[in-house]
């Protein structure tokens, strides 16, 4: 399986089991001229931004040690620009991570939520 077809199942995974444990999903691949989070959704009251990231195996590590510091300015630039418009400056908010594992092109090994995996 390609990279972007890993990275798209695996997301589709991370949006239902993200829903599955009481998410609420506002939006998908929210795109600005920054760039683009994975998922945007709220746990309660707290707007969750929501990285994802998968893998074909854990030989070279798991897929949330690949979220690093030029990853996390990114994602806290697009954050913004998401919060600014639409009026959620205020709003409680945090940086989650879903990592995705397969064992063969379609079937799990290990998922894993990581709330709070980066403060803004």
């Amino acid at each position: 399986m390609r990279n972007k077809e890993l990275g798209d199942l695996g997301e589709d995974l991370a949006a239902r089991y993200l829903t599955a444990h009481g998410y609420i999903i506002l939006a998908r691949k929210f795109r600005c001229r920054s760039g683009e989070i994975d998922i945007i959704a709220l746990d309660k009251d707290v707007l969750v931004f929501v990285e994802v990231r998968s893998r074909s195996d854990e030989e070279h590590g798991m897929p949330y040690e690949t979220v690093n510091s030029k990853k996390r300015r990114h994602i806290r630039r697009v954050a913004l620009t998401y919060q600014a418009r639409h009026g959620l400056l205020e709003r409680d908010s945090r940086f989650d991570c879903v990592s995705v594992v397969f064992i063969d092109e379609d079937k799990i090994k290990n998922i894993e939520l990581i709330k709070d995996a980066f403060w803004s």
